[in-house]
């Protein structure tokens, strides 16, 4: 799969232009036309509600099969849901969010349902990648990259080691 480019007229002629209602939020029927719930093959934790699950996991349509790939092969790669725990994996940061990019005025790749964050208390907004044992993993780097998701870590003026996106910079 060809991801969009990062810029509003891309993702708006990929995903489909958001179509907003009278509150500046994506109406349902646009949400219904292109968002759908995937289940994630291991407990997911809510990143800032400690002992949260969730399984289910909202995204754009266009995303949904890589995603789901994305999430069966981090399972594969740490063997059980226990092992993907104790490398942080399973710290769910969100996927689908209408919301511009942080410190910015123009939307995120997350107000369309084609981004995800995982692990974001050890892969904070603006810090460095480095090898340090709460850094975003090579592995699971390499599982995003592999469907073609571009890995916030190598942004190149803010990086953001816990975001992936299905759109290119």
């Amino acid at each position: 799969m060809t991801w969009p480019h990062d810029d509003p007229a891309s993702l708006d002629a990929f995903y489909g232009p958001l179509s907003l209602g009278r509150d500046g939020r994506p109406t349902r029927k646009w949400e219904g036309e292109h968002l759908e719930s995937i289940t994630s093959p291991y407990p997911l934790a809510i990143a800032w509600m400690p002992g949260v699950t969730v399984r289910r996991v909202l995204c754009h349509r266009k995303v949904a099969g890589s995603l789901a790939r994305i999430f069966a092969a981090i399972l594969a790669h740490y063997g059980t849901p226990e092992a993907v725990a104790a490398a942080r994996m399973h710290l769910y940061g969100g996927c689908y969010a209408f919301r511009p990019v942080r410190g910015g005025n123009r939307l995120s790749v997350h107000a369309y349902g084609a981004a995800v964050d995982l692990d974001p208390e050890g892969n904070p907004l603006g810090k460095e990648h480095d090898c340090g044992p709460l850094m975003m993993p090579a592995p699971v780097v390499a599982i995003f990259e592999a469907e073609k998701w571009t890995w916030g870590g190598r942004f190149r003026n803010r990086p953001d080691c816990m975001h992936f996106q299905a759109a290119t910079p």
